[in-house]
């Protein structure tokens, strides 16, 4: 093995880790929210128009990515969380530019049932 390839393997193995560690924490630097003590009734008490990103925070915690799309003028905070106790969903909160909800949107994470569910 060459003293290049050493050091290249060195530098993959140090951006890896480094991949690693911020895997477990949101855009804000904050760690997500775990995904088993957030359910479906946690998103009920959201209001379309009201409810703003703070009321979102405390309702239901920190999000486990947050995305901004200025073409449509929103972020969008996904949420991975229980339905009962055996189903795991994914719900993606859309705000608007001053930060208020305008709509959420929930379905199966494929991750944990195969494949694409339908929205509900």
């Amino acid at each position: 093995m060459t003293t290049h390839m050493i050091a290249r393997s060195w530098l993959a193995a140090a951006a890896l880790l480094t991949l690693t560690a911020c895997a477990g924490m949101s855009a804000s630097g904050e760690t997500p929210t775990l995904y088993t003590s957030i359910h479906a009734p946690a998103f009920a008490a959201l209001k379309p128009g009201v409810s703003t990103k703070e009321d979102v925070r405390k309702q239901v915690g920190v999000p486990l990515t947050a995305m901004n799309f200025p073409r449509l003028h929103e972020d969008v905070w996904e949420y991975r969380y229980m339905d009962g106790t055996t189903i795991v969903m994914l719900a993606y909160v859309h705000f608007d530019p001053n930060g208020v909800l305008k709509y959420y949107e929930q379905r199966l994470d494929p991750a944990f049932h195969g494949g694409e569910g339908p929205s509900m």
